[in-house]
C-alpha cells in the first residue's frame, strides 16, 4: 500500500467506486490486548495476608512494574492499529475522512468513559477541577500536577489516547509514505526521549517523573513506535525475529540499568529514572509486538496459537471495560492501593473485586458496547 505525500482530508463524502481492500484481521492482537489488561489488573489486585504467595505476587508486580508494561503494550497496539486503519483508508479512498474517523472513535470510546465519569460525579466527593480535566480528556496533565489518589486516576492513559487521536490523522496524511518508517520509528520517538530528559533536568523530581509517565508528549514514543509497525506492514518490511529480539534485549538492558540506578540511588533526580523506564518499556513492548508480527519460528507460531485461544480473545474484546471499570470498583469496595500496599485486603474483598470487574465488563460489552459498535457499520468501512 502507498499514498501520496500531499495531505488529503475530507470532512465527508461518498466512498470510492474502486474495489475496497479490507484490512486483514489480526486475531493475536486480541489476545495480546487481553494479556495487557490482565497485567494491569494483576498490578492493582492487593495481596491477601492469609495467603502468603499473594504477597510475593504483589511484590513482583511492583518491583517489575508489570502494570507499566501492560499500559505500554496498549499504546503500541493503539499506534499500530489506528495507523493501519488510516493507511488503509488512504489506499482505498485516496483521503482520510476526519468526520468518519472521529465519529467511529467517539462511538467506541465516549459512552463507557463518560458513564464512568457520571458514576464518579454521583458517588464521590465533588472536585470541579478534576471533573473539568476528565470531561476534556486532559486528566493526564491535571493528575501529574495534582498527584493525589483519585477513583479515575487510571484514565490518564485515555487522555493520552484522545490527544493522540486529535493529531495523528493529520500527521499520517502529511507523512510521505517512503519516510513513514523513519519518522515514526526514529524521529518522533527520539523527540519524545529528548523531552523526557528535558523534564527530568528542568523539573522537580516527583513532578518530572509524573510528567514523563503521563504526558502525551513523552508517551508519543510508544504510540509512534506502534505506528511504525503499520508503516512496515504497509511496505512489507516487517522486522525480522532477530531484529525484534535485539530491540527487546535493548529494552530489558535499559530497564535493568534503571533498576540499578533506583536501587543504589546513583542518580538523585527521580525524573531520570522515569526517563530510562519510558524508553526501556517502549522498546520492550515494541519488540514484543514486532516479534508477533513476524512469526518465522516455531516458538512464535506457538505464541500466536496461544494468543488466539477463545478465552484470551474474549478478554481482549472486553478489555476496554475491564480497564475502565476496575479502578472504580477498587474504590467502591474500599480498596485504595496507597492504603492496601502494606496491609493488603481480605480474601472475600479481592474475590468480589475480580468477579465484579469481569462480570460488569462482560455485561457492559454485551448490552451496552456491542449495540453501539454496530453503529460503526453505518460509516466508512475503514
Amino acid at each position: 500500500m502507498a499514498h501520496s505525500s500531499a495531505p488529503t482530508f475530507a470532512s465527508a463524502g461518498p466512498e470510492s467506486d474502486t474495489a475496497y481492500k479490507p484490512l486483514a484481521y489480526l486475531a493475536p492482537m486480541d489476545g495480546l490486548r487481553a494479556l495487557a489488561v490482565l497485567l494491569v489488573l494483576w498490578s492493582h489486585i492487593p495481596f491477601v495476608p492469609e495467603i502468603p504467595f499473594t504477597k510475593l505476587s504483589w511484590e513482583i508486580t511492583q518491583k517489575l512494574s508489570i502494570g507499566y508494561f501492560g499500559v505500554d503494550i496498549f499504546f503500541i497496539l493503539s499506534g499500530f492499529l489506528i495507523t493501519r486503519i488510516l493507511l488503509n483508508t488512504l489506499e482505498n479512498e485516496g483521503k482520510i475522512s476526519l468526520r468518519t474517523f472521529y465519529i467511529k472513535r467517539a462511538i467506541r470510546i465516549f459512552p463507557v468513559y463518560y458513564l464512568c465519569v457520571l458514576f464518579y460525579v454521583a458517588f464521590f466527593a465533588f472536585d470541579g477541577r478534576s471533573l473539568v480535566s476528565l470531561l476534556t480528556y486532559s486528566f493526564n496533565y491535571y493528575h501529574a500536577l495534582h498527584p493525589t489518589p483519585h477513583p479515575l486516576e487510571h484514565t490518564w492513559s485515555l487522555a493520552v489516547e484522545e490527544q493522540f487521536y486529535l493529531v495523528w490523522p493529520f500527521l499520517v496524511a502529511m507523512i510521505p509514505a517512503a519516510r513513514g518508517k523513519l519518522i515514526t520509528g526514529l524521529f518522533i520517538p527520539s523527540l519524545a526521549a529528548a523531552l523526557a530528559l528535558a523534564f527530568a533536568t528542568l523539573m522537580e523530581g516527583t513532578l518530572a517523573g509524573d510528567m514523563i509517565y503521563m504526558s502525551s508528549l513523552t508517551r508519543m514514543m510508544s504510540l509512534s513506535l506502534g505506528a511504525s509497525l503499520a508503516y512496515r506492514e504497509n511496505t512489507t518490511s516487517n522486522l525480522s525475529p532477530q531484529q525484534a529480539c535485539g530491540i527487546i534485549g535493548l529494552g530489558v538492558s535499559l530497564l535493568l540499568l534503571d533498576f540499578v540506578l533506583r536501587s543504589f540511588r546513583i542518580i538523585p533526580a527521580a525524573g531520570y529514572f522515569q526517563a530510562f523506564a519510558l524508553v526501556g518499556f517502549a522498546l520492550l513492548s515494541f519488540g514484543a509486538v514486532a516479534l508477533l508480527l513476524s512469526p518465522d519460528s516455531r516458538l512464535m507460531q506457538k505464541a500466536q496459537s496461544f494468543l488466539t485461544l477463545s478465552p484470551l480473545r474474549y478478554i481482549g474484546r472486553i478489555s476496554y471495560g475491564l480497564y475502565l471499570y476496575h479502578y472504580l470498583l477498587l474504590y467502591v469496595l474500599g480498596i485504595q492501593l496507597a492504603e492496601t500496599e502494606a496491609k493488603g485486603a481480605s480474601g472475600s474483598t479481592v474475590l468480589a473485586f475480580i468477579v465484579l470487574t469481569f462480570g460488569l465488563a462482560a455485561l457492559s460489552f454485551r448490552f451496552f458496547e456491542e449495540p453501539l459498535l454496530r453503529l460503526k457499520s453505518r460509516f466508512a468501512r475503514s
